[in-house]
């Protein structure tokens, strides 16, 4: 009877894994690209591309180092310009006043010995003396000429006389200089050569 029911319900056979063998051998090793396997590097190509990209870096900071260099220039040139145009404002501004204060400083020449303590005179040389500082401000100085050598950059002669030749004996107008500039040329009086008497 046992021997009926073996081959009526024959038993399935049970798979044995082989320990050597992975269970799933395509998942543990995938196919290689070939495209990449078979890739080589070129190193001649590597340093041609290497030169091209050092060249292109020099190139872009020599145009930056350019693009400094002429912002810095303009910038120089902006305020030069700037300084040009307030000496020019300013300049224009005191030759109109200038003769004005020559006549003020005339005036507070002529001014007696006996009244030069008086509070109002004294008020006047205290104007005058705030003009003067507001000109030094400015950039503004007065030119050396009596003694000094003739220079038609400073002075502009209107009357010879005796004395050392081309030295200038007498101021007639006084002469003013803008940072360092003529502003106003001095009239002086200028030696001839001749001993004086």
């Amino acid at each position: 009877m046992n021997d009926k029911q073996n081959t009526q319900n024959p038993q399935k056979p049970i798979p044995v894994e082989d320990e050597n063998i992975p269970a799933d051998q395509s998942a543990q090793t995938p196919p290689q690209d070939q495209s990449t396997t078979n890739q080589t590097v070129d190193p001649a190509a590597l340093q041609q591309d290497l030169e091209a990209a050092t060249k292109q870096i020099d190139d872009l900071t020599n145009t930056a180092k350019r693009a400094l260099a002429d912002l810095a220039n303009y910038r120089k040139r902006v305020e030069e310009e700037k300084s040009q145009f307030v000496r020019f404002t300013t300049g224009g501004v005191f030759l109109e006043i200038l003769p004005i204060y020559d006549s003020f400083e005339r005036a507070i020449a002529q001014i007696p010995e006996e009244i030069k303590e008086n509070e109002w005179v004294k008020g006047m040389a205290n104007i005058k003396k705030q003009f003067e500082q507001t000109m030094e401000r400015a950039k503004i100085t007065k030119m050396k000429t009596v003694g000094e050598k003739f220079d038609p950059n400073f002075h502009e002669a209107v009357a010879q006389g005796p004395g050392e030749k081309d030295k200038i004996t007498d101021e007639l107008e006084a002469g003013y200089l803008l940072d360092g500039q003529t502003l106003r040329p001095a009239r002086v009086k200028v030696g001839n050569g001749e001993a004086q008497a």
